[in-house]
């Protein structure tokens, strides 16, 4: 009985020692929230409220609050550490950069209506390509929060964008009038350099379901669908590869250059349907011909 007393005795000092240590480390990061809160231009009791919506969820990095009239965003990211002080001055500046960039994207996220939203399997590449979308309009139509502020101290970067909610609404009734292939082209741009990513790490099975999103929303750039039947090749999908390689050729080869043409045609050929590759390879040449 004594043993199994002592077992519960640590086993109960260990979960409080933990629950402590969480505690304490939430407490640490809403204070220095707080710190930064007071050298933002937010009134005393709009800090007070953003802080009290950031200690329901202490352990996030990112919070979207609702205030009277006011949607805030706000990013914490800890920096990395350099002992070169020029080095350290970028990572400093990147950190800053990254998360009012970020707290500029969860805006976009919040007024994008949710419909539109669910359409996408990558929010990060939403809230890029409604970014770049909004870019390129005329300047009294874009997305201007009211306040927007970027502070690194201490080893973190902090970020808080404030806009009226009014502007969201108004912004996300753009959105939704927006047509579909107008942002799936945006979308499209915004996602394909992670599916890219993957592709040259020869993470295939990673990169695969990315390209296939590519795919699905008829993005027509061919050298994505031949990356897309060479992630098949390599995830021992061959028909599906042989599949896609002739799609593409059928397709897109008018936009394809005599390179692309005879990588459709290797592919075709280690799908092992060699004759297949015979006749990309016989069009490619007559291709080739063809040119001045």
């Amino acid at each position: 009985m004594g043993y199994k007393q002592n077992i519960l005795t640590v086993v109960l000092a260990s979960a409080a020692f933990l629950l402590f240590s969480g505690a304490a480390g939430a407490f640490e990061h809403a204070g220095r929230i707080g710190k930064f809160l007071e050298r933002t231009p937010l009134s005393a009791k709009e800090q007070s409220d953003v802080l009290e919506g950031i200690k329901k969820t202490p352990s996030a990095a990112e919070w979207l609050l609702s205030g009277e009239g006011a949607v805030y965003s706000v990013v914490l990211r800890p920096v990395r550490q350099d002992s070169r002080a020029g080095v350290q001055v970028r990572l400093e500046e990147m950190a800053r950069g990254q998360a009012s960039l970020r707290a500029r994207y969860l805006l976009y996220l919040r007024a994008m209506p949710q419909p539109r939203k669910a359409r996408y399997a990558s929010e990060d590449s939403v809230a890029e390509a409604l970014a770049s979308w909004d870019g390129e309009r005329e300047e009294e139509r874009r997305l201007r929060p009211d306040v927007s502020v970027g502070i690194v101290s201490d080893g973190w970067a902090f970020a808080l964008v404030r806009a009226r909610g009014e502007l969201l609404d108004s912004f996300g009734a753009q959105i939704e009038n927006m047509p579909d292939d107008a942002l799936d082209v945006a979308y499209c741009a915004a996602l394909h350099p992670k599916a890219r990513a993957f592709f040259e790490a020869k993470e295939y099975d990673k990169a695969l379901p990315v390209y296939l999103e590519l795919h699905s929303l008829k993005w027509a750039r061919p050298s994505a669908y031949l990356d897309a039947a060479e992630c098949f090749l390599h995830t021992g999908d061959n028909a599906g590869a042989a599949r896609l390689a002739e799609e593409t050729v059928a397709e897109l080869g008018e936009s394809m250059d005599i390179d692309l043409w005879i990588r459709a045609g290797d592919i075709l050929l280690e799908s092992g349907e060699g004759e297949r590759a015979e006749r990309i390879y016989r069009l490619a040449g007559e291709k080739l011909r063809q040119e001045p």
